[in-house]
């Protein structure tokens, strides 16, 4: 199903991508929303590095998008545990708590040989491959690096491929966050409206 998220006072669309996400990590009770749709363009890493941890994407999904969403859902996002791959050169999957992040390319049902797969498959992964911006389909950032070097990381590309490329390059983003289970919809606008 699909619900609204307000960004700078405007409703978006976002998929209700999986109950419980990650129960391991974040016990029961919290729902992941991707981003139906991708929005800024982005440098994965503007050092070239392909660390996700403080990179450029991510300090900027958790600083500059966050501070585009209602003062109701930044409470409720609160922060959410996944795994991740460290990068450069550390190939090492462990964990990380952040409010707004990426998608991986496991949990979108797509790997790389030379990439980890990081977490599960979302049930809806099928339909979260492509991902669009004002009607065209696009090129979008997931948070996993390559593992043979340590300047690229995996995009999903227009037709639904998992490829890489460069982290200096700017891609689009597809920001994803976790709500409680508690979480209160308009039944005719399907607008987010707080917590119970």
């Amino acid at each position: 199903s699909v619900v609204k998220i307000n960004e700078n006072g405007s409703p978006v669309e976002f998929y209700v991508a999986k109950h419980d996400y990650e129960p391991s990590l974040n016990g029961t009770g919290r729902t992941l929303l991707v981003r139906k749709d991708c929005c800024d363009q982005i440098a994965f890493n503007s050092t070239g590095i392909n660390k996700y941890a403080s990179g450029t994407v991510e300090t900027w999904l958790n600083e500059t998008y966050k501070s585009q969403l209602d003062a109701n859902i930044r409470s409720a996002i609160s922060t959410t545990m996944f795994y991740y791959t460290i990068g450069d050169n550390n190939t090492t999957i462990t964990t990380l708590s952040r409010s707004v992040f990426l998608l991986s390319g496991k949990e979108c049902d797509k790997t790389q040989q030379l990439a980890n797969s990081e977490g599960s498959v979302l049930p809806i992964a099928s339909k979260l491959q492509i991902a669009y911006y004002n009607g065209s389909a696009v090129e979008w950032w997931s948070r996993t690096p390559m593992n043979d070097n340590k300047w690229q990381a995996c995009h999903f590309s227009t037709a639904s491929n998992f490829g890489y490329g460069n982290c200096s390059a700017s891609r689009y983003t597809r920001p994803c966050f976790t709500i409680p289970s508690n979480a209160l919809f308009d039944e005719d606008t399907l607008l987010f409206k707080g917590v119970a």
